[in-house]
């Protein structure tokens, strides 16, 4: 972990990815055109990094918080779990809607209209005056989540594929995966020191300073003459054909299991922790942070492992690992040992899930060459609808003890596990850059192969 605490050498490997993976020359460009000397500029990168960033430290930067929130309203564990759950419910179902308009009026208008809302609803949470206002500031948050996250991993698509595609959402990860590292750790100290309405400020600034980066950054990927009209019909049909699509529905099925693992370990982690083994929210944060590090590691592997290892056995590889760590928490919750056991398989776990989430969401993107906003709207409503019941299930296990917790935590890695197992064969995808044509015609499920 020497790069990480080295600021300048995490700047030096990230470069140095950027690099690599540039020469894959990626670019939208007219159909038949071949790209020889277009690359994606390293701000598209970071600023892309920066938006799927927000969503981890809005989940996590003020999980530390919610024993305070719940006192400072007099209000039970289900409404202020409702804070965590609200806000991934509308973050998961709103891409739903936001996915299919940028399919058809772009990608950059929506990006800074969500990013605002993102910044708007900070704001009504930080002066919230009942913990049903702050509730609707979480939703007004997710609203704006949704449509930024439909637009950061769709103009992924619009650009790259397959090893290209896997390399960058990599990259993405990495430095995004800083943020579940920091979040929780500032998140405890602003709390501790300043309040809990102070989370909710801090969070309300760096969605400014995205929204800033993007408007001068992420440019236009969907050209005019590649939209698709939003009209509820062909709508209704591109999820109808997406959710068909065996290709698609697999990695989609196993990507959704593990963002249970990863929900079901947040919506509990805090109960657990501090309720449980007595740690304060400075502690809980830095605690949280560093099982965070783990899958910013679990990244960093991922990026290594893309170039020699095809999507199927990178999957198995971090979901298997997933599982292993899960399971070792779970154990480690009837040991005299006890915590340092049960933090360490969950950094386990996050890792695993660090090498997984990679390939398993270039496997869905790269199944598809048409509607790519609405199938980015698929996955991440899955992630986060799927998530939020999560979070609703691990409070209630929370509640029944450590144990309980980890072995619910371990079923879900299990379940993904299972499903990318049962997936046969490896996806055929082509590397490098993302052809503008139509899309083949997809195959349904139950069809023949």
């Amino acid at each position: 972990m020497g790069f990480i605490t080295d600021p300048h050498r995490l700047i030096q490997v990230y470069y140095f990815w950027s690099t690599v993976v540039a020469d894959s020359r990626w670019a939208l460009l007219p159909a038949g055109h071949t790209p020889m000397n277009h690359v994606v500029p390293r701000s598209f990168t970071l600023t892309t990094a920066a938006i799927v960033a927000l969503l981890p430290f809005a989940a996590d930067m003020y999980l530390s918080s919610l024993p305070a929130i719940g006192a400072d309203f007099s209000a039970p564990v289900w409404a202020t779990q409702l804070t965590l759950t609200g806000f991934l419910l509308v973050l998961g179902l709103g891409q739903l809607v936001a996915g299919p308009i940028t399919d058809a009026i772009g990608r950059r208008g929506p990006l800074l209209v969500g990013l605002g809302l993102f910044v708007a609803g900070s704001v009504l949470a930080a002066v919230a005056p009942s913990i049903g206002v702050l509730v609707a500031g979480r939703i007004v948050q997710g609203i704006g989540g949704a449509l930024a996250v439909v637009v950061a991993n769709s103009s992924v698509r619009d650009r790259v594929v397959g090893l290209a595609a896997t390399r960058l959402y990599a990259v993405l990860m990495t430095v995004a995966g800083l943020a579940p590292v920091v979040a929780p750790a500032a998140g405890g100290l602003i709390e501790q020191h300043l309040g809990w309405r102070s989370v909710f400020v801090v969070l309300g600034l760096l969605g400014a300073l995205v929204a800033a980066s993007a408007a001068v950054f992420q440019s236009e990927s969907l050209p005019a003459e590649h939209r698709t009209p939003f009209t509820p019909a062909p709508v209704l049909r591109a999820y109808r054909d997406l959710v068909r699509t065996r290709d698609f529905v697999r990695p989609l099925a196993a990507i959704s299991a593990l963002f249970m693992m990863l929900f079901a370990y947040i919506g509990g982690a805090s109960y657990v922790y501090q309720a449980r083994y007595g740690l304060d929210p400075a502690a809980f944060g830095l605690v949280f942070g560093g099982t965070g590090i783990a899958f910013l590691l679990g990244a960093v592997a991922a990026h290594r492992m893309a170039a020699s290892s095809d999507l199927r056995r990178q999957s198995l590889a971090g979901g298997f690992i997933a599982l292993a760590g899960a399971l070792l928490a779970a154990i480690g919750t009837g040991t005299s040992v006890g915590l340092p056991v049960v933090i360490a398989g969950m950094a386990v776990g996050l890792f695993g899930l660090g090498i997984a989430e990679p390939a398993l969401m270039s496997w869905c993107m790269s199944s598809v060459r048409s509607n790519t906003g609405s199938a980015a709207a698929l996955i991440g409503a899955s992630q986060y609808g799927l998530g939020a019941v999560a979070t609703v299930v691990a409070g209630i296990a929370a509640a029944g003890g450590p144990a309980v917790w980890a072995a619910l935590v371990a079923a879900f890695a299990l379940v993904s596990v299972a499903i990318t197992r049962s997936i046969p064969g490896n996806p055929a995808i082509e590397d490098g850059h993302a052809e503008a044509e139509p899309s083949a015609e997809l195959v349904p499920v139950g069809a023949a192969s």
